[in-house]
């Protein structure tokens, strides 16, 4: 769909109502940080390759994550370890290699005291963002087309997401905002590793200035709460639809913008677990109240889509329990213009 023929009108109006709650991919996230010398389903084929992945989709991180879990022992914690360590030494290995870098420290001192960091309390979030500064949330100024930075300027008291990593509360960090994170326990074990900080808090009151950050599928300071392979994706689906049922697990404040707010989903791509455990587990248990729903979709060979309209028929079908608007083309250029239109 052409960025004319979107409905963007809608969308608008409810960033300015303060009622259009975001739903933003581990895969916009990711290619923030690798988008220069490599790109992140490169570090995923990578990954692949280091375990020599049989297949020919070694950029498909769902399934690359099931082979070495099964290859590990059938230890999905393992193969959560391997990938955070994998993707934490891709992004030393391009930092090491940015001219500022080079200029203005020694790289095995700073190595050094990074591996230091790295045996304590540094995630991967704190690694990329406070040491760093992957990807920079200064100003739209420095990094004009982060989609992160325009949509922490919205009007928007919650986002969802599925990444695993902690950068939209930079972003609404570094422009003045409280953000304040939670994350879904979508297993049992996760009750006593998940602090109570973190946890569901049904006295806080999103606002713009303090908005809730809920993520789905985990956080990377607590590696048994990513949502990463096969299994889990659909361990996942059986145990977010069940707590949508029985209303518990699922804050109201989260159950409420999936039914009564405008829902954007960015970044995902339509074959991916992710968007459809996301559409059957969760948006096809609630009764919603507005038309509004749009999913920007970033075109691509690895999509296989030939006829985007007839394609998006066939969605309109599958998924014929919700109205939505499809706009095929890059986060990046997706966010520019939603920013440019809610000025």
């Amino acid at each position: 769909m052409a960025s004319s023929e979107f409905d963007w009108e809608d969308i608008v109006e409810a960033i300015n109502r303060e009622e259009c709650t975001p739903i933003i991919s581990n895969q916009v996230i990711n290619n923030l940080l690798f988008k220069h010398s490599i790109k992140y389903n490169q570090v995923v084929q990578r990954w692949a390759k280091k375990y020599d992945y049989p297949l020919a989709d070694g950029e498909n991180l769902t399934r690359v994550a099931q082979f070495v879990s099964v290859m590990k022992n059938n230890k999905p914690s393992t193969a959560k370890s391997h990938y955070i360590r994998f993707l934490t030494q891709s992004l030393l290995d391009i930092a090491c290699e940015e001219e500022a870098y080079r200029e203005s420290i020694a790289i095995q001192g700073f190595l050094d005291e990074i591996k230091m960091e790295l045996r304590g309390d540094l995630t991967f979030s704190k690694l990329a963002t406070d040491r760093l500064h992957m990807p920079r949330f200064n100003s739209l100024q420095e990094e004009p087309d982060n989609p992160l930075s325009m949509l922490a300027r919205l009007k928007i008291p919650i986002y969802l997401t599925t990444s695993h990593h902690c950068f939209i509360e930079a972003a609404l960090q570094a422009i003045g905002k409280e953000p304040h994170a939670e994350v879904y326990c979508w297993h049992d074990d996760l009750e006593g590793k998940i602090p109570a900080e973190c946890k569901s808090n049904p006295d806080f009151k999103p606002t713009v200035q303090t908005p809730l950050i809920y993520h789905l599928h985990g956080i990377d300071s607590y590696r048994d709460s990513l949502v990463l392979t096969e299994d889990d994706h659909l361990e996942f689906l059986v145990n977010v639809t069940q707590d949508i049922k029985d209303k518990k697990g699922i804050p109201n404040t989260v159950r409420k913008a999936l039914s009564d707010s405008s829902l954007l989903l960015v970044g995902y791509e339509l074959h991916a677990w992710d968007l459809r455990v996301l559409l059957y587990g969760l948006i096809k248990q609630v009764a919603r109240h507005p038309r509004s729903f749009a999913i920007q979709i970033t075109p691509g060979e690895n999509q296989g889509i030939i006829k985007p309209r007839q394609f998006q028929r066939y969605l309109e079908e599958l998924f014929k329990f919700v109205e939505f608007n499809v706009y095929w083309g890059d986060p990046e250029v997706f966010m520019q213009t939603l920013w440019e239109r809610s000025k």
